[in-house]
């Protein structure tokens, strides 16, 4: 009888039922690998007395000793090819930053537009120099990865001023009571933190951004490269405290949905924003540092060592792909099992 045309009907039922199937089409994207690709960003450093107070360092050999200004640091995650050149970014390592209450480098992309859903992902490592080891930072070494979305793009980037959404997470334990993860949302005063806002994963209390917070624990109790203890022993040996990011690498994500800005590190979400909470100021990114210290220090190991690096940026989109030709596919199912149906009936 009818048995085979119930059979193709269901199979095209089925196939409706099916996920959309959607790919991440790349809208920026740079491994740093290039010096030339410098151009397509704006780098911000805030002022020193006689110059700025740090730098930006295109293609970046991060693989290499520190004899030969390296820092020892493996291939990034998400680099296919081994290669160990990345983006380096220092803060006060030239000089003090004068006239801020904070110093910090910022580089932002130029002619970015971004859609109103897209994904940013970077892999970054947080580098400091230690005091009697690594468990507590030495000379400048209180500096926070700084990632923002959404900027105008002509200006620093950092917890004095910024105009779009700005997350920051510190290499050691500098950031102080709820301050180790902290995100910033158009400048607001005071920032938003766990005791004031419902931003956190972590929850609502007192330590809840801090790195000593259980929520955290999967990071930090890490140990500098083996060619950084072996060129300054006396600073690079011991473990970094718990629940921070120096010395390893982490990917950051930033997801905008459309309807929230997630900020997460390894997979781990840290904070969720409304995007009804921001009024961007533009359509820029920024990857940066900042140092609460702000104390500067120009010797050679400080300016060696004090040091975030960014490598493997990528920013997407999800483009759906498979509405059309599913609908397409099942209305020739059905249209052809109609034909064979009438044909049978004839």
């Amino acid at each position: 009888m009818h048995h085979r045309f119930f059979s193709v009907l269901a199979a095209a039922l089925l196939v409706t039922s099916l996920p959309t199937i959607a790919s991440a089409a790349v809208l920026f994207s740079d491994d740093f690998t290039s010096a030339g690709t410098s151009a397509n960003y704006n780098v911000f450093v805030t002022a020193g007395s006689t110059g700025p107070s740090g730098d930006a360092t295109f293609a970046y050999n991060y693989g290499a000793a520190p004899a030969s200004g390296g820092l020892s640091i493996p291939a990034a995650p998400h680099t296919g090819d081994g290669s160990t050149l990345g983006l380096r970014v220092r803060t006060d390592n030239l000089q003090s930053s004068v006239g801020t209450v904070v110093g910090a480098t910022s580089v932002i992309t130029k002619n970015l537009v971004l859609p109103s859903t897209y994904t940013l992902q970077v892999d970054v490592w947080s580098n400091y120099i230690g005091g009697s080891n690594i468990s507590a930072s030495g000379s400048n070494g209180s500096t926070g990865v700084a990632i923002g979305v959404g900027t105008k793009g002509n200006a620093i980037q950092y917890i004095v001023a910024n105009d779009g959404m700005l997350v920051e997470a510190f290499g050691d334990n500098g950031g102080g009571a709820n301050g180790a993860y902290r995100v910033y949302v158009d400048n607001t005063s005071p920032r938003p933190v766990p005791t004031n806002s419902p931003y956190y994963a972590a929850g609502t209390g007192t330590n809840s951004a801090t790195n000593t917070d259980p929520y955290y624990a999967s990071f930090g109790n890490t140990s500098a490269p083996a060619g950084q203890v072996s060129f300054a022993p006396t600073t690079q040996g011991g473990t970094t405290p718990a629940g921070v990011q120096g010395f390893a690498w982490h990917t950051w994500t930033i997801d905008n949905d459309g309807t929230n800005l997630k900020w997460l590190i390894d997979n781990k979400l840290i904070t969720t924003v409304p995007v009804s909470a921001l009024t961007f100021g533009g359509s820029q990114v920024s990857l940066g540092n900042d140092d609460t210290g702000l104390t500067g220090n120009s010797a050679a190991n400080n300016q060696l060592f004090n040091a975030q690096i960014f490598d493997n940026l990528v920013i997407t989109s999800a483009v759906p792909e498979a509405g059309a030709w599913l609908f397409g596919g099942v209305a020739s199912i059905l249209g052809g099992a109609g034909v064979w149906l009438r044909r049978r009936q004839a």
